[in-house]
């Protein structure tokens, strides 16, 4: 949504940008209650990334190399990992 705020000039979008933010933020604060920070961060800012660029290459057309999908499986696997290791 924030790309689609056109820099906070867009209300709708704007708006939408804060609530995802906000609902980013509350789930996050949950998901720390029964995992290490550090664990929880990353967790939190891979799922981001790896959101961040799947949404613009469905939604912005944004290219689909190789290596972009080669290296979003290498952060999907390390957030796998860091999940099955904070056990």
């Amino acid at each position: 949504m924030m790309k689609l705020s056109d820099g906070f000039r867009k209300l709708k979008y704007s708006l939408l940008t804060v609530l995802f933010m906000a609902l980013s933020f509350y789930s996050l604060s949950h998901a720390l209650k029964d995992i290490p920070i550090g664990t929880g961060y990353a967790v939190w800012s891979g799922i981001g990334a790896v959101g961040s660029v799947l949404i613009g290459m469905i939604y912005f057309k944004e290219s689909r190399s190789v290596f972009k999908m080669l290296f979003i499986a290498m952060i999907i696997i390390g957030i796998v990992g860091l999940k099955l290791s904070a056990n």
